[in-house]
């Protein structure tokens, strides 16, 4: 595992999901992908006390991202989250204000407002330990 941690990464759409990996291993962090919510929890339950943060899609095919927290909840597989949507954030704040978000970042989104949101996330890991 990198210094700065591992990432799960969680994408229904192939070239997001490349780009944003390729952009987190540019940053230095180790980072595993799941093309959906189910996949996802999947990779959590096995490995949510080695994950740093999580980029979570907040739509996606099957498990929306607001599914996926809620399953995350309900099974104590706490991991920051790090929301990604074409929405706006006000909009997504609303509509998660109920669950703990490390993170909102807007796609597209530019590397170093991924760089700062998820090194937020792996921070507020960290302190959690």
């Amino acid at each position: 595992m990198s210094q700065a941690g591992l990432v799960l990464v969680v994408e229904d759409e192939d070239p997001v999901r490349r780009y944003t990996v390729s952009l987190l291993e540019e940053l230095g962090f180790t980072v595993l992908q799941a093309v959906d919510g189910v996949e996802a929890i999947a990779i959590l339950r096995e490995r949510s006390t080695e994950i740093s943060a999580m980029l979570l899609d907040h739509s996606m095919p099957g498990l929306s991202g607001e599914e996926v927290l809620a399953q995350v909840t309900r099974e104590g597989l706490a991991v920051p989250v790090v929301l990604t949507s074409g929405y706006d954030r006000t909009s997504l704040e609303r509509r998660f204000a109920g669950h703990e978000i490390a993170g909102y970042l807007q796609k597209p989104f530019r590397i170093e407002s991924l760089d700062e949101a998820v090194r937020l996330a792996v921070a507020k890991r960290a302190q959690a330990s």
